[in-house]
């Protein structure tokens, strides 16, 4: 006997199937949701990123460092990869905002075989070039520039302007002659890195036989007092963070010293400054390297551990301490058992005028006086390609 469905049981059983197949086809076919990765391409330094931080207070930044070789550099490095700042009590005394631009990787991984000097308003003495050709001679290969107040300032704004310009303003509303210097050395190794030194600076041992391991990124030598960098040389890979800080610091300083006196910084004069070594000279390198060594090696670094030296000198962190017979042999009275005496500062210049002029050399060195500047001078010797630096506090 058949059964026969009524027609309402029919139309419920067609329904469930109904909705069991939409279900099912809901569940095997499940919707899709399209993601496209954002891409945030890194910023050249050029067009780098503008953040608003405020000196004081400001901590070092953190960095981290990888080792990449380049045989075509002078020492191979580690260089910065990432720089992270924090907010702590700095030793700076400005109230300005400066942006503080977003870092990148920099465009070299060591320290370029370059070296820069700078004249002062008089030129190039028969002295100084003299001791210039310690340099050529010694390193046929080194890629050397030579800069005038002129072509500094070109420098400054070219570099500067695009990516910080408050320090590119700092630089140009800056009066005294010295202070200009001091942070111009500071300016072009952040950009360039290289080898900075004083026109009053010979060179005594090749660069390639300095005693700086690869992991170096800076590369300073104990001045007089026994612990204190010298400023007169100084090496640095470019885009590097110690140097950053240390322009920072050097900004503050001279923020700071002309609010005391309720002038510009433009209007600051020699007689506001106790002492220039403290603003802009080897203080304070040595109080801003310092802070972002700590901040490296993530425990404080003060005095204790860069006196006595001894030959090789002391890496701290990436920065190398060199002892007092590399850079500073002829002030420390010749020290034995600290290595090779790599220059000599020969304190040519009279820094320390009623206007802190850069004389280059005393006129009682027996150099013939050349006419002020005229356009960069760029000294050009081996195979190298010409670039340039300073004769500061000769």
């Amino acid at each position: 006997m058949s059964t026969m469905l009524t027609r309402p049981t029919a139309i419920l059983i067609f329904s469930l199937v109904f909705l069991n197949l939409y279900l099912f086809h809901r569940l095997i076919r499940q919707p899709v949701v399209p993601i496209s990765p954002t891409i945030v391409p890194t910023p050249s330094p050029a067009a780098a990123e503008i953040q608003e931080i405020h000196l004081p207070p400001q901590q070092p930044p953190q960095i981290t460092t990888t080792t990449t070789e380049d045989p075509t550099t002078l020492f191979p490095t580690t260089t910065l990869a990432t720089i992270t700042t924090h907010t702590t009590t700095s030793t700076s005394t400005s109230t300005t905002t400066y942006p503080h631009k977003t870092h990148t990787q920099p465009t070299s991984h060591s320290i370029p075989h370059k070296l820069w000097q700078k004249t002062g308003t008089k030129g190039l003495t028969t002295q100084a070039e003299s001791w210039i050709s310690t340099w050529t001679t010694l390193n046929p290969h080194l890629r050397h520039e030579i800069l005038t107040e002129t072509s500094s300032l070109a420098y400054v704004e070219t570099n500067f302007r695009p990516i910080w310009p408050e320090i590119a303003d700092l630089y140009t509303s800056l009066s005294v002659p010295i202070l200009r210097a001091d942070l111009l050395r500071l300016l072009i190794l952040y950009i360039d890195g290289g080898i900075w030194s004083d026109l009053d600076v010979s060179c005594e041992v090749p660069i390639s036989q300095w005693p700086i391991p690869p992991t170096a990124n800076v590369v300073v030598g104990i001045e007089f007092d026994g612990w204190q960098f010298a400023s007169w040389t100084v090496m640095s890979t470019p885009g590097n963070g110690h140097i950053y800080h240390a322009i920072e610091y050097v900004a503050g300083r001279l923020e700071g010293l002309a609010r005391e006196n309720n002038v510009t910084v433009g209007e600051v004069t020699m007689e506001m400054i106790p002492d220039v070594v403290d603003v802009t000279g080897p203080q304070a390198i040595t109080v801003a390297l310092l802070e972002t060594i700590s901040e490296e090696v993530g425990r404080g670094v003060g005095k204790e551990e860069i006196e006595g030296i001894g030959e090789g000198g002391v890496l701290l962190g990436d920065v190398l301490v060199l002892p007092q017979a590399s850079f500073a042999a002829l002030q420390g009275g010749m020290p034995q058992g600290q290595g090779e005496y790599l220059v000599s500062h020969h304190y040519a210049g009279s820094w320390k005028n009623e206007v802190g002029g850069e004389e280059g050399v005393k006129e009682d060195d027996g150099g013939e006086e050349r006419d002020g500047e005229e356009e960069v001078v760029i000294v050009v010797e081996g195979d190298g390609e010409g670039d340039g630096g300073e004769g500061g506090r000769d």
